[in-house]
């Protein structure tokens, strides 16, 4: 019997340190042995731009963070999945950032067409290795131009805007003072109002007829206009 409870105590004893072991591996080790980070800890690229615009976002922006000097290669393919252009030729990266622009043109320099392009990263460093993709689409299409509805009244201008049927933003100005409401979210088929009270920055009104212009401005930076004539203090009541 005494042999008999010594085994048990021992079976018991043998139970607690297996326990002891195996919380000691899943607690303490991942703390005491951290993984290293990634080669690349940061990849953002531009969504959507509008190449050799005067207007709208000209050139897309790759920029990356590294973790050591690494191997960077960063090539453009387009939907059929062949080769465009080459920003970075796997060379290797001794910086913490790197940052490289694409200004829409293939490796001829020739403009690519509007369409979604696939931006692929590739860097490696020793045994290390880094892989990934963003998509950046070419968009030099200004939108349609905006429906613009403009009342008279002996007090102000009240301007309406429509959508254009896509997603864009919406400035109103005022030709004669420079007057204007900042620029607004306007929804593909909603609508957007702004009155003018027709005072100049003094305060003072403004006289005479004039001009509300509508600016749209899409997610690539392209832009489209419509003025209507404005009567304001100009009509009776």
């Amino acid at each position: 019997m005494p042999q008999q409870a010594a085994g048990r105590r021992g079976w018991i004893a043998g139970g607690v340190i297996a326990l002891v072991i195996v919380a000691f591996g899943v607690f303490v080790l991942p703390f005491a042995f951290t993984t290293p980070p990634p080669i690349i800890t940061r990849f953002v690229a531009t969504r959507v731009f509008s190449p050799g615009s005067a207007d709208g976002r000209a050139d897309a922006r790759v920029a990356i963070r590294l973790s050591q000097p690494s191997n960077v290669a960063i090539i453009i393919k387009d939907a059929d999945g062949a080769l465009v252009a080459t920003l970075a030729d796997g060379g290797v990266v001794s910086a913490k950032t790197f940052s490289v622009p694409w200004n829409g043109t293939d490796s001829t320099g020739a403009r690519v067409p509007d369409g979604t392009y696939t931006l692929n990263l590739d860097a490696h460093a020793g045994q290390k290795k880094f892989s990934k993709s963003r998509k950046i689409v070419v968009d030099s299409t200004a939108p349609s131009a905006p429906g613009l509805t403009v009342v008279s009244t002996p007090a102000a201008c009240i301007a309406t805007v429509t959508g254009p049927g896509e997603a864009t933003r919406v400035q109103m100005t005022d030709l004669t003072t420079g007057a204007h409401s900042g620029w607004q979210d306007l929804p593909a088929k909603g609508t957007f109002t702004w009155t003018w009270n027709r005072s100049r920055a003094n305060g003072r009104p403004a006289s005479g007829a004039t001009a509300i212009r509508a600016t749209i401005s899409d997610a690539a930076g392209n832009r489209a206009s419509t003025a209507r004539r404005c009567a304001a203090g100009i009509v009776t009541p």
